[in-house]
């Protein structure tokens, strides 16, 4: 489902037209994001790696080599993207990261913290395994001893990402100058809809006060 009807389901159940509240549409996306961050950790705690398709997405990114991030090398080298929207963390974890590479072959990167980043070689046993990391500004790192990656140009990766609405705008196909992140399907499972909704009208009532305005006259009579 468009990630619009959901905000427009939202609007409905409070009673509200889009041209007589104070209530954007801008914050009912929001509210619809973080409640659906909290229902995705509270369902998939135990099997985070078990997250159905419709909840992820997948992106296009360009890579640049450097040997540097954020005062950090290696012995390894590093290819930076450009700034990502945050992962869904499950727990404070995340699972590997899956990445499809230019021939299309799948790649599974082992996710670190960037400080670890001076230390991922040191151990001979583990010189063949690729990591990424998150550095600081938000852009995506991949840390490899092999030799192959360093010639990459581009990636797509696939995660859950807690602003679907951000990373769609890094998906293969977007195109700003025709394409409303709204109007795209939303990154959601069908049957959580339901409770997203509920939740964020729950919310709603609890911390705004919306006196009942039965007439649709384009005027904001709840004031």
């Amino acid at each position: 489902m468009e990630k619009i009807k959901i905000i427009y389901q939202v609007l409905e159940k409070l009673n509200i037209h889009s041209d007589d509240t104070r209530i954007t549409e801008e914050l009912v996306s929001s509210l619809i994001d973080t409640k659906r961050a909290m229902l995705l950790k509270q369902m998939y705690a135990k099997s985070s790696w078990n997250m159905p398709t419709e909840i992820k997405q997948e992106l296009c990114l360009s890579l640049t080599l450097t040997d540097k991030v954020d005062g950090y090398s290696c012995a390894g080298k590093i290819l930076t993207t450009q700034v990502l929207p945050a992962s869904i963390k499950i727990k404070g974890k995340e699972g590997p990261l899956l990445v499809r590479v230019e021939d299309g072959s799948v790649i599974s990167l082992n996710r670190v913290a960037v400080e670890r980043i001076p230390y991922l070689f040191e151990n001979r046993y583990l010189q063949n395994v690729t990591y990424c990391a998150e550095d600081l500004s938000g852009k995506l790192l991949i840390i490899s001893n092999n030799n192959k990656y360093k010639f990459l140009k581009n990636i797509k990766v696939t995660d859950v990402f807690s602003n679907p609405d951000e990373a769609s705008k890094l998906s293969c196909n977007y195109d700003s100058s025709i394409n409303d992140v709204w109007e795209k399907p939303y990154a959601c499972e069908i049957g959580m809809i339901d409770n997203i909704v509920n939740l964020v009208v729950k919310d709603l009532l609890r911390t705004v006060q919306i006196p009942s305005d039965n007439k649709n006259d384009a005027l904001d009579d709840r004031r």
